[in-house]
């Protein structure tokens, strides 16, 4: 599903743990019953083979076609960033953005502890 890049651009703040993806689908024409974990699998795919993540969250109804990352730690959130910024996802430009972990935990309530990695 990935493609390659072709622009790129850095994201909006200084690198966190924390980032999320857009412009990574759009709910209302998306047709597939799995097409969420479909996403997210391929995320979590890309970012396994970067160092890792703790936490994914595919926001089924955002209309800007968010995916919210928690990474291991900064550096792999920097990898992921860096690596997806500017590629192609089903023929949209992914956009990257870090948040800070406090913006995270507000949203995601529980995720400040989280040590375990997730499996693909």
């Amino acid at each position: 599903m990935f493609g390659g890049v072709t622009g790129g651009g850095s994201a909006n703040q200084g690198p966190t743990e924390c980032f999320v993806l857009s412009n990574m689908f759009n709910p209302a024409s998306e047709q597939e019953p799995n097409w969420a974990e479909e996403i997210r699998s391929d995320v979590l795919g890309e970012c396994t083979n970067l160092g890792g993540v703790l936490h994914i969250y595919v926001d089924q109804h955002d209309p800007n076609g968010c995916v919210y990352v928690k990474a291991v730690n900064t550096a792999v959130a920097s990898s992921c960033v860096n690596s997806l910024q500017g590629r192609w996802f089903s023929g949209k430009m992914i956009k990257a953005n870090y948040l800070t972990g406090q913006e995270y935990s507000r949203k995601f309530e529980g995720t400040q502890n989280l040590r375990e990695r997730l499996n693909r």
